[in-house]
C-alpha cells in the first residue's frame, strides 16, 4: 500500500468526518456569442486588435467568487498548486478557506458570492480554464487535470511563460483580441462607431458614468456584483471598470496581455484601450479576475449535479 494512497485515505477521512460532501456538483458559466467572424482590426492608434477570424462565446461576466469557489473545492483539496490566495480573504476577496493541507475546503464572504474572483494568477486562470474544459472534475483523481486541456501547463513553460492555447481547446481564458472585440467593436452598419471599434466598452466614445461602470466616479472604492450595469452590443457585462481580466495572449516572454477595460479604482482613462495594463503572469491583485472564452456551442456548461445558482440574481441595475 503507497504512502500516497495513505494520504489520500486519510483526508477524505478527515473530510467525511468533519461533514463535507465530495459530491461538489458543477457551475454554469452564461456565455453570449461574439458574431461578425473575420472582422478587422481596429485601425486607429488604439489598435492593431480585435480582428478574430472564428465565431466564439464569451462569458457573459467576469468569472465570480461562487464559481472560482466551487473549483476550488473540487481541486484544491491540498492546493498543491497554489490556486487560492490569502488576499481572496480580505477586504476586497471573497473567498476563505479552511481546514488543513489535504482536506482543505472553500467558502464564499456572505455577500460577495457573485462579485467577481480577484487575486488571481494567469496560471490560476489557465487551471480554471482546463477544468472547465475537462468537464469540471471532483475529487482527489481531479487534481491533475488542471495541467491539460486547453493548455499543457509544465513547470518549464510556466516559468518562461510560453504556454499558448492548445488546438481543440473547448474553455480558455480569453486572448486579447477575443476581449478586445466583445468589448470595443460594433460594426457601422449595425449602429456602431464609423470605423466599427468604440473607445469605450460601454458602446460608447464617451466616458461612462457611475451609474454605467464600476470605476472611480461610482464612489464605491470596490468590486461590485456582476451584472450590476447594463450590458454592451455583444451582450457581455461589466468590460469597463470592476476588475481587469486576464489575457493568455503573450505580448512579450515576460508579461500577457495587454488587459483592457479598467478595475474598480481607476479613473476613466484607464477604460480606453490608450491604457493597457499589460502584468507578469505571476501577478495576484485586488484589481485583476478573468473571464473566459468558449468554442461555438451550447449557451452555458452544467454537466450534471448540483450547478451554482444565482450567478445572476440580485443584481442591481444602474442604467
Amino acid at each position: 500500500m503507497s504512502s500516497e494512497y495513505v494520504r489520500v485515505v486519510a483526508a477524505l477521512a478527515a473530510f467525511a468526518a468533519a461533514g463535507a460532501s465530495t459530491a461538489l456538483g458543477t457551475i454554469t458559466i452564461p456565455t453570449v456569442p461574439v458574431g461578425n467572424a473575420g472582422n478587422a482590426a481596429d485601425s486607429t492608434p488604439n489598435g492593431p486588435f480585435g480582428s478574430v477570424a472564428y465565431a466564439y462565446n464569451i462569458g457573459s461576466t467576469e468569472v465570480t467568487n461562487a464559481q472560482y469557489a466551487e473549483f476550488l473545492n473540487a481541486v484544491a483539496y491540498d492546493d498543491t498548486n497554489s490556486l487560492y490566495s490569502t488576499g481572496m480573504a480580505g477586504g476586497f476577496g471573497g473567498i476563505t478557506r479552511s481546514g488543513f493541507i489535504g482536506a482543505f475546503t472553500y467558502a464564499t464572504v456572505p455577500g460577495r458570492q457573485n462579485n467577481p474572483v480577484n487575486f488571481v494568477s494567469f496560471w490560476d486562470s489557465a487551471r480554471f480554464a482546463n477544468w472547465l474544459h475537462n468537464g469540471q472534475p471532483t475529487g482527489p483523481q481531479s487534481n491533475g487535470t488542471t495541467e491539460d486541456g486547453a493548455y499543457m501547463l509544465t513547470a518549464g513553460g510556466i516559468a518562461a511563460n510560453t504556454v499558448t492555447r492548445n488546438a481543440g481547446w473547448q474553455w480558455a481564458v480569453t486572448s486579447s483580441n477575443e476581449w478586445f472585440k466583445a468589448a470595443y467593436h460594433q460594426p457601422a452598419a449595425q449602429g456602431g462607431d464609423s470605423d466599427n471599434y468604440w473607445l469605450y466598452p460601454t458602446s460608447s466614445n464617451t466616458a461612462p458614468t457611475g451609474a454605467q461602470a464600476n470605476y472611480v466616479p461610482a464612489a464605491i472604492g470596490d468590486t461590485t456584483a456582476v451584472a450590476s450595469y447594463a450590458a454592451n452590443f455583444y451582450g457581455a457585462f461589466d468590460m469597463a471598470g470592476n476588475v481587469y481580466e486576464w489575457s493568455d495572449t503573450i505580448l512579450a516572454p515576460p508579461v500577457r496581455g495587454p488587459l483592457w477595460g479598467g478595475a474598480f479604482d481607476n479613473v476613466a482613462g484607464w477604460l480606453t484601450p490608450a491604457n493597457a495594463y499589460a502584468p507578469p503572469p505571476l501577478t495576484e491583485r485586488e484589481q485583476v479576475g478573468f473571464r473566459v472564452s468558449q468554442v461555438p456551442g451550447p449557451s452555458t456548461v452544467a454537466l450534471g449535479g448540483l450547478a451554482i445558482g444565482g450567478v445572476m440574481a440580485g443584481r442591481r441595475r444602474r442604467n
